[in-house]
């Protein structure tokens, strides 16, 4: 018999994957075969498309490819797409500055990781697969406003995910839900994590550490009499923007700008001709991030020859570099002296990604403290790419014993997975979340027959309609904050 198959979609701020299962083997997740031979379960969430926004030419890694092979083609550049919607940014500037609605653009991404989706799930699965036997399932962060899920439905129908007379055919997971879910189901119940597990009825935190943004939140699993479970939402999720890309961003604010100067930098980040110099230059940070041991004396070296060009060598910036005086000493030097073509190194300590990380580390321990003091609780689980970070995740733990706070148990779950594998779960149990916390308090502008109790409470505008009287400008509660 034909079953449902459930398609996760993890929309993140720096890549795009997808992960699905059947229904009658729901914990047997496939992941995403993005580049063919099961090499990446994610790619860039970048697409370029044609200059009249109707076809899409490459999309995730093929974009840097594309650029360097077709570099006075007409087409319009897309990356860094998310943030706008947790910026309330609705919408989005192509590399090439033109600017378009920002669920055009998403429309687009969504068709194109669909069809990869459906392309794999046409291969592995034994029978014909046809479109109403999918239902998929978009992560979100919680921390994002209603306009921007609504926006994330609207390009889901816009890229033929769905249609008007589907209703039941998608579903917006919240990441940390997600996580948490992935937890609860697998981890825990396949006896796959060894750590101290979370006691039956205890609330727990779950700080989902994104590229972009940050979603913290606390749940409370209630175990039913059939041994499964439910998740109960202790505290409204609370966050913001300062997921793990931040880390880059700051380095290169408080180290290459300086150093190099804005004017060199925009010139770099946003040239096609040096597309490809400026994404390795991103990656050789990353890479530097990713390798940080917990000695702050330690010596990285930086690649940063690109910025030498005809009109100014690199001798040039280390005279002005003197002079700016800046907090963090480094060097830059020639390594090949004696070649006709210079490799330029910058020498500097690791501290300057400490102070970063620790800077993080607090913004993000400030919002938990917030979720400790109303729910008390010794338990926090790490999600996320910026989970994968220890020294950002252990810095965050140093600042709640700062404070007394003792989250002897932290737990990091697989931060690759357990959004996507999550969402793939939350498809099959939709009603696992059955309590959430309201955010804001809710409700509309009434009028209504004026009484005793107006005047006590000092209210002054009323109108006259017939005989009778009226307040106006009442705010009428459907639904109050943490209710």
């Amino acid at each position: 018999m034909r079953k449902d198959i459930i398609v996760g979609i993890d929309f993140g701020t720096a890549g795009i994957g997808y992960a699905f299962s059947t229904e009658n083997q729901p914990n047997s997740i496939i992941q995403a075969d993005l580049e063919g031979q099961n090499q990446s379960r994610k790619v860039p969430n970048e697409i370029i498309l044609s200059s009249d926004l109707k076809f899409i030419l490459a999309f995730g890694a093929q974009c840097k490819q594309y650029i360097i092979n077709n570099d006075n083609s007409d087409y319009e550049y897309f990356k860094n797409i998310k943030m706008n919607l947790y910026k309330k940014i609705y919408k989005i500037k192509s590399q090439r500055g033109k600017e378009v609605d920002i669920d055009i653009v998403i429309s687009k991404i969504l068709e194109e990781i669909s069809a990869k989706a459906l392309t794999q799930i046409k291969r592995v699965m034994n029978y014909s697969v046809k479109k109403e036997d999918i239902k998929w399932v978009l992560t979100v962060p919680a921390i994002w406003e209603e306009k921007s899920k609504q926006i994330m439905i609207k390009a889901s129908l816009n890229a033929g995910l769905i249609d008007e007379n589907t209703d039941k055919s998608l579903f917006l997971a919240l990441e940390p839900e997600a996580a948490s879910i992935y937890y609860l189901e697998i981890l825990l119940q396949q006896k796959k994590f060894h750590n101290p597990h979370i006691e039956q009825g205890s609330p727990y935190i779950i700080c989902d550490i994104g590229a972009g943004t940050v979603d913290i939140c606390t749940h409370r699993k209630i175990k039913q009499n059939d041994n499964s479970f439910i998740i109960y939402e202790e505290y409204p999720p609370i966050g913001g923007d300062f997921g793990g890309k931040k880390i880059n961003e700051e380095f290169i604010n408080r180290l290459i700008i300086p150093l190099f100067g804005k004017e060199k930098v925009n010139e770099l980040k946003n040239s096609h001709d040096n597309y490809d110099e400026w994404i390795t230059f991103e990656n050789n940070i990353e890479m530097l991030k990713k390798s940080l041991s917990d000695n702050l004396n330690d010596i990285l070296y930086l690649d940063c020859r690109l910025f030498e060009s005809e009109k100014k060598n690199l001798n040039d910036y280390i005279s002005e570099y003197y002079k700016n005086n800046l907090y963090y000493k480094y060097k830059i030097q020639n390594k090949n002296k004696n070649s006709a073509k210079n490799k330029w190194i910058l020498q500097f300590d690791s501290q300057i990604f400490h102070d970063i990380m620790m800077e993080l580390a607090r913004k993000i321990f400030t919002k938990i403290e917030e979720i400790y003091n109303d729910v008390h609780t010794n338990y926090i689980i790490f999600s996320g790419a910026g989970a994968e970070n220890h020294i950002l995740t252990n810095y965050i733990i140093k600042c709640s014993n700062q404070k007394n706070i003792k989250l002897t148990t932290n737990i990091t779950i697989n931060p690759e997975v357990a959004i996507i594998n999550g969402a793939v779960l939350f498809g099959f149990q939709r009603d696992i979340i059955r309590k959430r916390k309201a955010k804001f308090t809710l409700g509309i502008q009434v009028n209504e027959k004026w009484a005793t109790k107006y005047q006590e409470k000092g209210v002054k505008t009323f109108l006259q309609c017939a005989n009778d009287y009226f307040c106006t400008n009442l705010f009428s509660k459907y639904i109050t904050i943490n209710q």
